[in-house]
């Protein structure tokens, strides 16, 4: 049987992206081709997205939107050097706040290993953008990374505490800070996040499915709220027997993953994660790659941060793909000799 999984968080690019129709954008019929590549970006495609970008802004040299997010496209490609040459082609009035390029900087500071530089950036782009920009919650999430990526606990937890006050942010949040608590071995901490997490997905039949014979949705619904009241033994207990009954049963290693690390198990932790990257429906294994991207962060390692959560968003995103197909342009040989797919 399907069991019902929990809450699904995503990365900025995919939250801020989905909804980047309102920026400024070229007009048709350049504008499918440009949507087209914001969607394949926020799909967790930057390599794919490149060429669309790259086809807008021959045709439509001025405008900030297209370079932007191509120097994004090209941070996300771990192609750092272009990235930033990219972002500082970008054109916007005196004073403005910066744009996509910004995090775009930030980004591939983080992968040429200069973390502290990528905080400067981003600091900017948190501290100048209006408060109901669409790239605000993406840039203090990239900022929380590279704090992590410096080894600044400390200031990814505040940075963190701020997100949280963004709603969609909620759950994220909530799971980043167990699993940085859980790495920091400050198993308390860590226990008591866990169990707030668990509240918000609680249902009133779960509690009372601790004890008898249950169906795996019940089995499920008993484990997490066995988990939001603290019965880490018993919900681990639980979450272990349902993958048994049912491997892909929901989300329910990436629970487990997550009370081993209330207990302080972080070994346990890290690597029922990192196996649940490649386990398990498409949702959840894109879910397991995003908050594993955030251990990445933790052991000082931005490529591999990159590339899972480029991967959580793919695997996210794939029920959201759009129906229709958009011819892909032919890449030019300037752009390295790659099959664009």
């Amino acid at each position: 049987m399907t069991v019902r999984p929990f809450f699904l968080c995503r990365f900025g690019v995919a939250l801020a992206l989905t909804t980047l129709v309102g920026c400024a954008q070229p007009q048709p019929p350049l504008e499918l081709t440009f949507n087209r590549g914001a969607q394949l970006l926020a799909a967790g495609s930057p390599k794919s997205a490149i060429p669309f970008l790259t086809q807008t802004i021959a045709s439509v040299p001025d405008g900030p939107e297209p370079p932007a997010l191509l120097a994004l496209a090209y941070a996300l490609d771990l192609q750092s050097a272009q990235a930033i040459q990219q972002a500082r082609s970008v054109k916007r009035p005196e004073g403005a706040a910066p744009g996509w390029e910004g995090v775009a900087i930030g980004i591939a500071e983080m992968t040429r290993h200069r973390p502290g530089e990528a905080i400067a950036v981003l600091q900017r782009v948190v501290t100048m953008a209006p408060p109901d920009s669409k790239i605000l919650p993406a840039a203090r999430q990239w900022l929380t990374m590279a704090y992590l990526l410096k080894g600044d606990h400390l200031s990814a937890t505040a940075t963190i505490e701020t997100l949280a006050k963004t709603p969609a942010m909620k759950s994220t949040t909530l799971l980043w800070t167990a699993l940085i608590r859980a790495r920091d071995g400050k198993t308390s901490v860590a226990a008591d996040v866990v169990m707030q997490a668990a509240m918000m997905e609680a249902v009133a039949c779960g509690r009372l499915a601790f004890e008898g014979n249950l169906d795996d949705q019940s089995l499920y619904d008993g484990a997490i709220a066995a988990t939001a009241v603290g019965k880490f033994d018993m919900a681990q207990g639980m979450f272990a027997a349902l993958q048994l009954r049912n491997p892909d049963a929901g989300d329910a290693a990436i629970w487990l993953a997550l009370v081993n690390g209330a207990q302080g198990n972080w070994q346990a932790s890290r690597k029922l994660l990192a196996d649940s990257c490649d386990k398990g429906s498409a949702p959840c294994r894109g879910l397991a790659n995003q908050l594993f991207a955030l251990v990445a962060a933790l052991e000082d390692r931005p490529e591999a941060m990159v590339e899972h959560l480029l991967a959580g968003q793919r695997q996210l995103g794939r029920e959201n793909a759009p129906a229709h197909v958009v011819e892909q342009p032919k890449p030019e040989s300037v752009w390295y000799s790659d099959s664009l797919k």
